[in-house]
């Protein structure tokens, strides 16, 4: 008797800023999860719309069925299981979670709690420091606090502006003069009510450590490395030019520095409830490292890291996202 296809919903796109960076990943693993699955594409465009078809959807759970309900035509496509490929603000903060939840629709990722915990930088700073593990000195700011001063005494020219809750540096600056500082926390404030300022690196190496795990296996890599020429590897480097950027699945470290990061990775998996899969990414300068953020979805585009890192760990893209959906079944 032939066995059923599950059905998996690939949500991606997203209100938020990252959204671009998850309609390339869709690209990625799409044909990935046809291999094995049934796949239902479900889309979040800019305005909130949940779309299958061009169909304005709803999740849902009708008489016991999970899936998304469609009112215009009452169609309903049931599911077993959703993969959320969102990336910051609107997506991996927990919002869709939370709405997946409400509707009992498993899927992969942290929980809405973690992801929203996670997706607050300050939060996870603190939390780092509590755990022992080492952060660059920094200030928060919200809109009308009067921080220049503060800045300047207490952290000092070059700095580096980031808003709390986005990702992929959307909204970072460097600065290093006051009209600098001030473009930079105008422009953060523009994306997100607080602010991070925090001295900036140079030199500075940019090491990533790759987490998957699943009923039967957890994996911490080995560090990966993004290496670019000169400037800051914002945005538009990251994913619109290579921007002469380089991402290196295995960095070029001492032993130690690498059992220290999968140490700190450790710490900071267990301690915030991380579940399935997440990118923690550290600053290496003059033998000094430092946690910078976590990122409970990392990309699938052809150039992340993430993938390559689990390559590296014997862990083929596809079987690590046929995994990553299997654990999700299983948890139900």
């Amino acid at each position: 008797m032939m066995k059923t296809r599950k059905t998996v919903a690939l949500i991606f796109g997203g209100r938020g800023y990252e959204s671009e960076v998850s309609l390339r990943g869709e690209e990625n693993i799409r044909p990935i999860i046809e291999e094995k699955y049934n796949c239902l594409p479900v889309y979040i465009d800019k305005s909130g719309r949940w779309l299958v078809m061009g169909k304005e959807v709803f999740p849902a759970k009708i008489e016991g069925v999970c899936g998304f309900f469609c009112p215009k035509g009452s169609d309903f496509f049931a599911v077993d299981c959703a993969f959320p490929l969102l990336h910051g603000d609107f997506g991996e903060d927990g919002i869709v979670q939370g709405a997946l939840e409400c509707a009992s629709i498993p899927y992969v990722g942290c929980d809405s709690r973690v992801g929203a915990i996670c997706r607050d930088k300050a939060i996870v700073k603190a939390v780092a420091e509590r755990l022992g593990i080492p952060t660059l000195p920094y200030l928060l700011a919200g809109p009308g606090d009067n921080i220049i001063l503060d800045a300047e005494k207490n952290i000092g020219y070059p700095m580096f502006i980031k808003p709390t809750s986005l990702g992929s540096s959307v909204g970072a600056c460097e600065a290093r003069s006051k009209d600098e500082l001030v473009e930079a926390l105008e422009k953060a404030f523009s994306l997100c009510h607080r602010v991070i300022i925090e001295k900036l690196l140079e030199p500075k190496r940019e090491l990533e450590c790759g987490y998957f795990k699943t009923k039967c296996k957890e994996i911490f890599t080995n560090a990966g490395e993004i290496v670019y020429n000169g400037g800051f590897y914002d945005y538009d480097r990251k994913y619109k030019s290579n921007g002469g950027a380089a991402a290196i699945s295995c960095a070029n470290l001492d032993s130690l520095t690498n059992r220290r990061i999968k140490d700190y990775a450790g710490r900071l998996v267990r301690f915030l409830g991380v579940r399935d899969l997440s990118r923690i990414d550290f600053f290496l300068s003059d033998g000094e490292l430092y946690f910078n953020e976590i990122n409970t979805m990392p990309g699938f585009t052809g150039g992340s890291l993430y993938a390559a890192m689990l390559e590296g760990a014997g862990v083929s893209t596809s079987e690590l996202i046929s995994e990553l959906i299997e654990g999700c079944l299983y948890r139900g």
